[in-house]
């Protein structure tokens, strides 16, 4: 097996060392280097870091048209394993490939397409997981190799849970390569679709339970950031306290409403149903800090509504 590495982010890392501790990587495809959040200064992908500190030809095409399949029929490779790449693979390319490979962090059929991460702790599932499938035309449609779970306990960050799939995956596919073709099935089940996370996705409306409004935190850290509105400014809200899952006593204030500071727990926040406990903000212009510190340069947040 002669494959062709196409992946981009941190969380592909683990499993490109794996790969190539086996001697199975030919040649890396990744994203092109992008400008960095400061400045014009153009970055690597993670994975390409790390396949040129191992040695691995990195190739970085803007498109997979015909130029990139002529480099990658000259390569030599008769495999592609995919983890998070962020292209779509066509048909031509694809027939460059005696096997194809995804890497997709759920369960599928559950979660398809381009967040589930986000989409697992947004939607409060109890358990998430990592599936090896063979890349179909249809979005994360192909037959299944193998999968594994991954139980969630309602304070994962996307962050925190991708750190953890970044690890599992590669204890999941080594030994999946051994007999793929002998644990190969169908999906079944009722799918559910992801798409792309937008900035607006943050917008906390605490007429929601605060079970839901605790999910959208976590699952929009780091990016994009949960806020909230304070007198029309928009108040970054990056960390909260407990589990999702956790019961709350029943909240008497209008939903919004900062009711008080809790030692502890943090700022404790009015929801359609229950209380919400806010543990770190990031105002404008300043750095991230807990919620305590800030209240404390800022006392008139109590009684205030978050909108």
């Amino acid at each position: 097996m002669k494959i062709l590495y196409a992946a981009t982010g941190d969380i592909a890392v683990d499993l490109l060392e794996a790969l190539y501790g086996k001697g199975l990587v030919t040649a890396v495809l990744t994203a092109p280097d992008a400008p960095g959040k400061r400045g014009k200064t153009l970055i690597p992908p993670p994975v390409k870091v790390k396949a040129e500190e191992l040695g691995i030809p990195v190739y970085q095409p803007e498109t997979l048209r015909s130029e990139a399949r002529r480099k990658v029929r000259e390569m030599g490779v008769d495999t592609l394993m995919s983890f998070c790449y962020g292209k779509i693979f066509g048909p031509m390319f694809l027939s460059l490939f005696e096997h194809t490979f995804n890497v997709h962090p759920s369960l599928l059929p559950l979660h398809r397409g381009c967040s589930p991460i986000y989409a697992a702790i947004r939607s409060l599932d109890r358990k998430t997981g990592i599936t090896l499938q063979e890349i179909a035309q249809g979005v994360d449609e192909g037959d299944i190799f193998a999968s594994c779970e991954i139980p969630l306990d309602g304070t994962e960050t996307c962050c925190s849970l991708e750190e953890k799939v970044r690890k599992m995956a590669p204890m999941l596919v080594i030994p999946a390569l051994g007999n793929f073709e002998g644990n190969r099935r169908k999906q079944t089940g009722e799918p559910s679709y992801t798409g792309f996370v937008q900035k607006s996705d943050g917008k906390l409306d605490f007429s929601l339970p605060a079970s839901s409004l605790h999910a959208t935190i976590r699952a929009c850290y780091p990016w994009p950031k949960a806020y909230a509105l304070l007198d029309g400014v928009p108040l970054y809200i990056t960390g909260v306290w407990g589990s999702a899952f956790s019961e709350s006593e029943e909240a008497g204030e209008k939903p919004g409403t900062v009711v008080e500071a809790v030692k502890g727990k943090g700022l404790k926040i009015a929801t359609g149903a229950g209380y919400l406990y806010i543990t770190k903000v990031l105002p404008p212009q300043r750095k991230e800090m807990d919620a305590l510190s800030y209240l404390n340069g800022n006392r008139a947040i109590l009684g205030s509504v978050l909108e």
